[in-house]
């Protein structure tokens, strides 16, 4: 065997097992003197043609190319299938590659599946329904045929790296800054393909969830509106008397507006110097279900919305639809004329108050007669936590009332409202000061 330069490469020759001399060229002197070490580690018999894999077995193999000898493997996937991995730069490298990928799969951190997400997405938002709530289940679904399948259903789950996630949201983040989605959006559409791949780890499909390493887009900046303290009084008496004892309570009490309308008469325990909401549900549409937590809170209650909550409840018993502990606290009455607030008699008489007639009929027209900017219904929560906050109340009783799993939501939300603690703070420096520039005494 022999390595030389041959016009502008360079040249292998050796004599196989019938002592025919053959050659093979190569770009490079390394590649060719790669090619002439592992001809040398082969015995002379088995150099039939330059085509042999040489090596020592155990699933290892060389072959040739215009760039010299490289190696490679052969194993067995998770499903049993058999494939091989190549271009390895020596027989030792293709080793200990082929080891460390054969435990792994030993150890169930790489699995192989054929089946593509989208056909994956289809099958798991079907399994899940039964278990989420219409408005979480329709949210996914439209995440789903939005944006997930259309980029990543023609992949299989094996290919779901995190680099392509990662090119994914960088995808949608253009779209961000055409303005043609919310961060919002983005985020919420991976956190949706966040708990898809949780549940196909779980399925054994794929060996880790590539989009649990994939971070957010950080949440836009936005202004939260709420009404001022001499604004509340101007707001509440521009309500109609249907739609009052609604409105107390939501700046009273910080409930959600679904939390509001799925109250019952047995969530009230209320008293002459105050009372407790036990928030347990939410009402959606026609539905009634968990709250946004899933977790129930009690929200303490002044005396003066216990009273409005006792007349409510007072009114409401005169109404005579029954129900009792079970019964809706807040009811649409019967029509008694075409101007007046309610239902008509032959459409579900006594039934739950409708969110969207609250939000865009009664909450705007109580503004608009106020003389005020315009502002969504849940601003009535942001009131609510603004208005404990101005009257002294600390962080963490907001937290509570508002039944925010983490202090740092409420902090991101309102810290900037904690006043008396702020204030309390520069008045205690300048009288430190003042009192280091005064001198001992």
């Amino acid at each position: 065997m022999s390595v030389r330069e041959h016009r502008e490469g360079w040249e292998v020759r050796w004599r196989d097992a019938d002592g025919r001399q053959r050659s093979k060229r190569f770009g490079t002197e390394e590649g060719a003197k790669g090619y002439d070490a592992a001809l040398a580690e082969v015995s002379r018999a088995a150099r039939r043609s330059d085509t042999v894999k040489f090596g020592r077995g155990g699933g290892v193999y060389s072959y040739t190319t215009r760039e010299g000898v490289r190696w490679r493997f052969v194993y067995r996937r998770s499903d049993g299938t058999q494939t091989s991995k190549r271009g390895f730069a020596s027989e030792r490298a293709a080793r200990d590659a082929r080891r460390r990928l054969i435990e792994q799969v030993e150890r169930g951190e790489v699995r192989h599946t054929k089946e593509t997400f989208g056909a994956y997405w289809d099958r798991w938002l079907a399994q899940r329904r039964p278990y989420l709530e219409a408005g979480t289940w329709t949210g996914y679904a439209t995440n789903g045929r939005k944006r997930l399948v259309p980029a990543l259903g023609h992949l299989s789950l094996g290919e779901l790296t995190v680099e392509r996630v990662r090119d994914f949201v960088a995808d949608l983040a253009e779209a961000v800054e055409a303005g043609n989605l919310a961060v919002k959006t983005v985020n919420n559409t991976l956190v949706t393909l966040v708990v898809c791949l949780n549940h196909a780890v779980d399925d054994g499909l794929i060996a880790a969830n590539p989009a649990l390493r994939v971070r957010r887009l950080p949440a836009a900046h936005i202004e939260r509106e709420y009404l001022r303290l001499d604004e509340i009084p101007r707001y509440l008496d521009a309500c109609s008397e249907l739609y009052r004892p609604l409105a107390e309570l939501l700046i009273g009490s910080g409930l959600r507006i679904s939390e509001a309308l799925g109250l019952r008469v047995g969530d009230l325990e209320l008293e002459d110097s105050g009372g407790t909401i036990v928030v347990y549900r939410s009402r959606k549409k026609d539905l009634v279900g968990s709250t946004k937590s899933d977790r129930f809170r009690s929200v303490e209650v002044g005396p003066g919305l216990a009273r409005v909550l006792r007349d409510q409840l007072d009114q409401r018993a005169e109404l005579g639809s029954g129900g009792g502990q079970a019964a809706f606290v807040f009811v649409m009455p019967v029509r008694g004329s075409r101007r007046s607030n309610g239902r008509w008699p032959s459409v579900d008489p006594f039934g739950a108050l409708d969110r969207t007639t609250v939000s865009r009929d009664w909450h705007k027209q109580a503004l608009e007669d106020a003389a005020l900017r315009d502002m969504p219904l849940h601003a009535l929560r942001h009131t609510a936590a603004a208005a404990w906050l101005a009257a002294g109340n600390s962080l963490m009783y907001v937290q509570r009332q508002l039944g925010h799993a983490d202090i740092s939501t409420t902090e991101h939300y309102y810290g900037h409202l904690e006043r008396h603690v702020l204030a309390a703070g520069a008045i205690a420096t300048e009288e430190a000061i003042a009192q280091a520039a005064a001198g001992p005494r």
